[in-house]
């Protein structure tokens, strides 16, 4: 037993002096165990946004874009004769909404922002800037609705989160007409920045007026072509999930 023990002990002195020659370190069993390599954050954010930017879905933010954008031309003063006759109501943000609910907030956001930019480019005359309190505007009322609807289908889903949203909008409609929408105008046709923001002051439940009754335009006819469109929203869901799922 005692010769056993003592060729053991100088075998594996032998095989520690081998691995000290050959320069290497011994194996462990840490060693050996090969970890996960994680994906890079660049690849794997690339990969997400060619997963939600498919050639289907950015086809049908261009319709909506296009669509919105045409019948954001066709608008009209609200209330004429009123101190806010210069603010126009018109449906483009029907199909802003349609578009959140049918592809998802961030495409609705997206063509949001593009109609409001095309607008600027084209026929816009405030600089971008009542654009963008539109932009602002339009936001919560679209968002809202589309996050959760994303989780919750149904008519009755679009009713009570298109009325929440029209609150909101007239909550954030305040702020956004006294630092832009009515500075905007004022500096557009030969005001100021300032009599812009007095002017506001003094007509604010004019403004507020309008903001409640344009959300309640743009709704009702959203509530009316929920249910022809509702088999388009159904179908682009479907195929963006099926596109989800691996092969």
């Amino acid at each position: 037993m005692e010769q056993t023990n003592e060729l053991n002990a100088e075998t594996a002195v032998s095989q520690t002096q081998a691995v000290e020659l050959s320069g290497a370190e011994p194996v462990t069993v840490e060693q050996s165990t090969a970890e996960p390599v994680s994906q890079p954050k660049g690849k794997k954010a690339k990969e997400v946004l060619k997963k939600y930017f498919t050639a289907t879905r950015i086809a049908y933010m261009a319709i909506f874009t296009a669509i919105s954008y045409a019948v954001g031309l066709l608008d009209f003063s609200l209330l004429p004769g009123t101190p806010v006759d210069f603010l126009k109501l018109d449906f483009s943000n029907v199909f802003v909404l349609i578009g959140g609910f049918a592809l998802g907030p961030t495409a609705g956001a997206i063509i949001a922002v593009l109609k409001e930019l095309l607008h600027a480019i084209t026929v816009g005359h405030t600089g971008f800037v009542g654009e963008l309190a539109n932009i602002i505007m339009v936001l919560p009322y679209m968002l809202i609705p589309a996050l959760i609807y994303k989780k919750h289908k149904g008519i009755k889903t679009v009713i009570w989160t298109v009325a929440v949203g029209c609150l909101a909008q007239c909550i954030v409609c305040m702020p956004v007409n006294y630092f832009l929408t009515f500075p905007a105008f004022s500096s557009a046709f030969g005001g100021t920045w300032k009599g812009g923001q007095e002017l506001f002051v003094k007509v604010w439940y004019w403004a507020l007026l309008f903001n409640f009754i344009k959300t309640l335009c743009v709704s009702a006819v959203v509530f009316i072509l929920y249910k022809p469109l509702s088999n388009l929203i159904k179908l682009t869901a479907a195929k963006f999930e099926k596109r989800k799922q691996p092969s």
